[in-house]
């Protein structure tokens, strides 16, 4: 398997994250936090039921700065092959929908779930956060109009309001387990529109030209996601140029310099 996407997909991606930083901002992107999969971010406990995936939903609303939206939660079975939920929450042709977003209408968003994601919340949780990502460009005015290509740039999006560790976790995911009848089960899962080495390549994006530590990154991804951001990492070459590569200012000397741990920088708290 290859860990990173090849070169024309990677500038692809570079492009189109470009082309989001320009349109909505470089702010969020510099300075949204990394949310992890951890009781920090989602402290609720999980009780695998509607009220459950409302305070999940709540809170990513609220991460992407949609906090002020409310919403309307369906949950029912619709994994089959009936297809995509259009924005007026028909249905209209995804297969194996997991969940969707239905538009916002007088200031509620509406989103559904299938019920058969409720036994898997740590699937589910980058599941809601591609969601949340529909909603971040519906209230922004970025959708694109052809509705594959929006999809891909939704996944994007993710990464630029900092679920990118969600998302691409969310990418691919494998299980195992046993069963409550005491027999040995194994699973495997995707969710998204790009592959989970396009999202880890869009997350070390982030972590690089922001200047964070990859491994405060890479302890919070899956093992497969790990090697793929890692080998992202490497890949990506010097911090200035990939800022100019987004079309972001260059870090200040000072924001960069290392704190002082001299005996002066202790003695007033540094």
């Amino acid at each position: 398997m290859d860990l990173v996407p090849d070169a024309d997909e990677r500038e692809l991606l570079l492009d189109h994250l470009a082309r989001l930083i320009v349109a909505a901002g470089a702010e969020t992107f510099s300075a949204a936090p990394y949310v992890e999969p951890t009781d920090r971010w989602f402290p609720d406990r999980w009780t695998g039921d509607a009220a459950a995936v409302e305070r999940v939903l709540r809170r990513v609303l609220r991460y992407a700065g949609l906090g002020d939206l409310e919403l309307t939660l369906d949950i029912d079975r619709f994994s089959n092959p009936a297809g995509k939920v259009g924005e007026d929450g028909h249905p209209g042709g995804h297969e194996g929908a997991a969940a969707w977003f239905a538009g916002i209408h007088g200031g509620v968003c509406s989103f559904g779930v299938d019920v058969g994601q409720l036994g898997d919340p740590a699937g589910l949780v980058g599941v809601l956060a591609h969601e949340v990502g529909h909603a971040y460009r519906h209230v922004h005015d970025l959708r694109d109009p052809d509705r594959e290509l929006e999809e891909r740039l939704t996944d994007l999006t993710t990464v630029y309001l900092g679920f990118g560790i969600l998302t691409a976790n969310a990418s691919q995911r494998f299980r195992s387990g046993i069963s409550g009848a005491g027999r040995s089960f194994y699973s495997r899962a995707q969710s998204g529109y790009l592959s989970p080495q396009a999202m880890c390549f869009l997350l070390a994006t982030s972590v690089t030209a922001r200047g964070e530590s990859p491994r405060a990154i890479a302890r919070h991804l899956s093992p497969n996601q790990k090697a793929c951001f890692q080998a992202a990492c490497a890949a990506l070459g010097p911090r200035d140029a990939l800022q100019a590569r987004l079309g972001l200012p260059c870090a200040s000397p000072w924001a960069a310099a290392p704190r002082d741990r001299s005996w002066l920088g202790r003695l007033f708290g540094r």
